[in-house]
């Protein structure tokens, strides 16, 4: 027996025996690292919104001047889409992705943004080449960059407001609605305009690609939509 033992572990019949079974488990990791990914890849592409979908949430932009005051910036202009989040000069962000690049977890504030100009945490910049930098003076306190979400269907429902981040912000579902502001610290962006309303509520829900809503909508006449005099960097 001593020596049927001593045979097993040695000579030519024992390296299957030595080898074969780490060389198998290896594989099974390996493998299975390998799925593991492949599903999480797949599992984000294929969230919403998928390509070929198409939102509509409601934008605006504020900027103050003194506490309980300050000016509505102008709609985007530019219609540059290169991935599928894009502005018809509408006050609408369209979210229909083209790509991967747009949808699923790519479908965030910062791909609308490069469209046309950039944001990140104490920045925007607009369609217009202007940038607006966090930090001058709103009625003795600095303005902060930050962004609210609302929800467009349940306008009675307090926002989410986010501080950092920004570019990350997620486009989660359709009918949104966000404000993108220059505040103090302790105050939450107001609601964007009705008119951004009028506009987001006459798209129609069926439009596969939407080039402006469906019925005309009454045309911005609030004089807010002048330049801001307020101080700003850039």
């Amino acid at each position: 027996m001593a020596r049927a033992a001593k045979a097993g572990s040695s000579g030519g019949s024992g390296e299957p025996r030595r080898y074969g079974f780490p060389i198998a488990i290896t594989i099974v990791v390996v493998l299975g690292v390998l799925l593991v990914g492949w599903a999480r890849e797949t599992r984000e592409a294929t969230s919403a919104p998928r390509v070929g979908d198409h939102w509509h949430s409601a934008y605006d932009i504020y900027v103050c001047s003194a506490p309980n005051e300050g000016t509505w910036r102008s709609k985007v202009l530019n219609e540059n889409d290169p991935n599928g989040i894009h502005t018809h000069g509408d006050g609408l962000i369209h979210v229909h992705p083209f790509n991967s690049l747009a949808s699923g977890d790519d479908a965030i504030m910062g791909e609308f943004f490069s469209s046309f100009g950039a944001i990140d945490d104490t920045s925007i910049t607009l369609d217009t080449g202007e940038t607006i930098t966090e930090g001058f003076d709103c009625g003795g306190q600095p303005a902060v960059l930050k962004v609210a979400r609302y929800d467009a269907q349940d306008r009675d429902r307090d926002p989410e407001v986010f501080t950092e981040g920004l570019a990350n912000i997620r486009f989660v579902k359709n009918l949104e609605a966000f404000t993108i502001a220059f505040l103090p610290v302790d105050e939450v962006p107001p609601m964007p305009r009705p008119e951004r309303f009028t506009f987001l509520e006459a798209v129609d829900p069926r439009a596969i690609a939407s080039e402006a809503p469906f019925v005309e909508a009454p045309a911005e006449v609030d004089l807010s939509e002048q330049e801001p005099t307020t101080s700003a960097a850039g």
